[in-house]
């Protein structure tokens, strides 16, 4: 059935056209074009002005709506691809944390049977740790942290069905880069994160392999005016970097002054979310640890932030707010830089024809209106702005 959207501004990563539509065809984008010649469709949906861009390609999320990829359970699949429509985020990482091997591979060979049945579409898998540093955990378990191990990484790549696309390790824990070929003989992308590395130890490491940065600030070494660090590298060096706009994890002024400095060609908006998303203040577990919920704020017994509450559709309110930026930027860091970086932008992502029709639509006040995924409407505001 073919679907037609219009009265739109379309939104890519490059242009705003105004005043245009949209037709999609079963479940790829067919063609788009000014109103002034609009085609015939089965059903039309009026945009009202409002924008319509490629939906959020979520590259680290843990859960949501009480589930986690932790759980190796079949229910966390379908849980979470029903229920990150909502949040404006049309595919994702399920992303894994540091704990026991045994666990791990439990979790990682319940991902690797991924056949999608509808919603927000798995592309892959982030496995986050267990080859980081104790000095910075964060909310990682660390009885679990271990030593860059090639075997073990293998090990964890089969039984995810080759389905690891990022890992989260510590490059100076990787001084012979042993752990970094191994990444690239297995097609998963390196990200620095939950690491002491100095700045001269990550431009090293990028020399061989080393693609992107961990959640910006957090579970890594700070700047400092004598040593840049992951900070400063982050900034100075040409990865791509996780921002979680939560006003939390990062302040908004820090989170300003990363966007001022990496720029919306180099950052990627994620969540780090945990199964609370969606539910409210509480005790919850995230990785056989109890996470507190209180607020906006997910943290462990001691203090520590444990992953987040945060949603897609906030995190973009909150992105416009603290750093000024414009609805072009809002798709570079939500969905084009994540592609990119997976390798995946040709095929998905564009508001071209043959693509998968996954689209976001917000209105004048950055509210999340409309989701739709491969041509299906998922989520609809009933809030009439």
């Amino acid at each position: 059935m073919s679907l037609l959207i219009t009265n739109i501004t379309l939104v890519s990563h490059e242009e705003m056209l105004e005043n245009h539509w949209l037709k999609i065809e079963g479940e790829n984008i067919a063609a788009s074009g000014p109103m002034s010649e609009v085609p015939a469709a089965a059903r039309t949906i009026d945009g009202r002005g409002r924008h319509l861009l490629p939906g959020a390609v979520e590259i680290h999320i843990h859960g949501a709506a009480g589930v986690d990829a932790m759980d190796a359970d079949e229910n966390f699949l379908r849980t979470i691809s029903r229920h990150l429509p909502s949040t404006g985020t049309t595919a994702f990482l399920a992303t894994t944390m540091t704990s026991c091997l045994d666990d791990i591979r439990a979790a990682l060979e319940n991902l690797s049977g991924y056949r999608y049945t509808g919603g927000a579409e798995m592309l892959g898998i982030h496995q986050e740790g267990p080859f980081i540093s104790k000095a910075h955990p964060g909310a990682q378990d660390p009885r679990f942290i271990l030593p860059p191990d090639v075997e073990a990484l293998r090990e964890l790549q089969k039984a995810s069905g080759d389905r690891i696309r990022i890992m989260t390790y510590a490059p100076e824990e990787d001084p012979g880069y042993e752990l970094l070929q191994a990444m690239e003989e297995l097609a998963i992308i390196p990200s620095a994160g939950h690491t002491d590395a100095a700045y001269r130890e990550l431009e090293a490491a990028h020399r061989h392999g080393l693609a992107h940065i961990t959640h910006l600030y957090n579970g890594m070494r700070g700047l400092h005016h004598r040593e840049p660090g992951v900070v400063g590298y982050s900034f100075m060096g040409d990865a791509y970097v996780e921002i979680i706009a939560d006003g939390v994890h990062s302040n908004p002024e820090m989170v300003k002054l990363a966007y001022d400095n990496i720029t919306s060609d180099r950052m990627i908006m994620i969540t780090d979310a945990m199964r609370a998303q969606g539910l409210g203040d509480g005790r919850y577990d995230l990785g056989g640890q109890e996470v507190f919920v209180e607020g906006s704020e997910a943290r462990l017994e001691g203090g520590t932030l444990a992953g987040s509450v945060l949603t897609m559709k906030q995190a973009v309110k909150n992105m416009f707010e603290f750093t000024g930026c414009g609805w072009t930027d809002i798709v570079k860091m939500t969905s084009f830089n994540a592609l990119t970086s997976l390798g995946m932008i040709d095929e998905r992502g564009m508001l071209r024809p043959g693509h998968p029709a996954d689209l976001v639509m917000y209105d004048e006040n950055k509210d999340l209106m409309m989701t739709i995924v491969r041509g299906e409407v998922y989520y609809e505001s009933h809030t009439d702005s």
